[in-house]
């Protein structure tokens, strides 16, 4: 999923699967469990008289006999293909995302930097997005037929033409002019961009709660990124919370999002539509990878 690419993302089951997680947690397998209980076992007989039987002969304790559970478990990614749909499924909704994301200095130092990411989305072709934090403010516009990206600070614009849905323009942005939109993965969830099938372990840790909202705790690995996903039981099936480790890196950065909704909101296409403020000067955004003839537009 585009989660695995490190961008920044129901309930299926009653049963909590922490015992598992708890014994790897304290460093003892359960195959380990097994072995310490067979070695009890030999330990309590062998001060007692040996007595020869047949019918002992061969005789394997039972608790050395242990099921490895899946390494991918089917209700989870069915949770999360549940998930998708909802969230397809809403053709109008704003979203709130309370960001923590750590930085790495040359020294190797890690850091955190916090920040809020407002979105507002009417399907197939409206999205305005306010993005704040301790190093950046900008204001993203969408109307179906233009992108903008404003920075108050500096009263800097500058915009191209845009396809005509979203998921488009997602593609769009990022493959011509390098721009990640954050929150893209609630656009991918429930399709074959999500990634899915490049997850390599997938587990249910069970009931958990986000700023009172009872949800389900998941945890998946994928190559070089683990991340966690909480999604909110009942039937508003959206995610709640977010954390994304990024492995192949020593320090292993996070970045985390809690995520609040709001299914109906009301939306105004002029909301969506750029209009310049006094003093606004525009620039041109670079082309990934392109060198245009001077004059000519990208």
């Amino acid at each position: 999923m585009s989660i695995g690419r490190e961008r920044l993302r129901s309930r299926t089951a009653t049963k909590r699967r922490m015992a598992p997680v708890a014994v790897a947690v304290m460093g003892i397998s359960a195959g380990a469990l097994g072995a310490l209980a067979a070695a009890d076992a030999q330990g309590a007989t062998s001060s007692q008289p040996e007595k020869k039987s047949a019918s002992t002969k061969g005789a394997t304790p039972k608790d050395t006999v242990t099921t490895k559970p899946p390494a991918i478990d089917p209700t989870v990614i069915e949770a999360l293909d549940r998930m998708g749909t909802y969230l397809r499924e809403q053709q109008e909704f704003s979203v709130r995302a309370e960001t923590t994301t750590d930085g790495i200095l040359e020294s190797g130092q890690k850091v955190q930097f916090e920040g809020n990411v407002d979105m507002w989305v009417s399907r197939p072709n409206r999205l305005r997005m306010d993005i704040t934090g301790d190093q950046v403010h900008r204001l993203l516009f969408y109307d179906g037929k233009t992108f903008t990206q404003y920075g108050p600070d500096k009263g800097y614009y500058a915009s191209f033409a845009a396809p005509p849905t979203i998921n488009e323009l997602i593609e769009r942005a990022q493959e011509r002019f390098g721009i990640e939109l954050p929150l893209a993965d609630l656009f991918y969830w429930g399709t074959p961009k999500s990634g899915l099938n490049d997850v390599l372990t997938a587990v249910d840790l069970g009931p958990a709660n986000v700023d009172g909202v009872a949800c389900e705790h998941y945890a998946l690995h994928q190559k070089d990124v683990d991340w966690q996903i909480w999604v909110a039981d009942g039937n508003i099936v959206v995610p709640r919370k977010l954390i994304v480790t990024t492995l192949r890196e020593t320090s292993q950065p996070q970045h985390t999002a809690v995520l609040s909704w709001n299914l109906r909101p009301n939306l105004h296409d002029s909301a969506f539509t750029f209009e310049p403020p006094k003093g606004a000067k525009p620039i041109v955004f670079e082309v990934v990878g392109v060198s245009f003839p001077k004059g000519a537009p990208p």
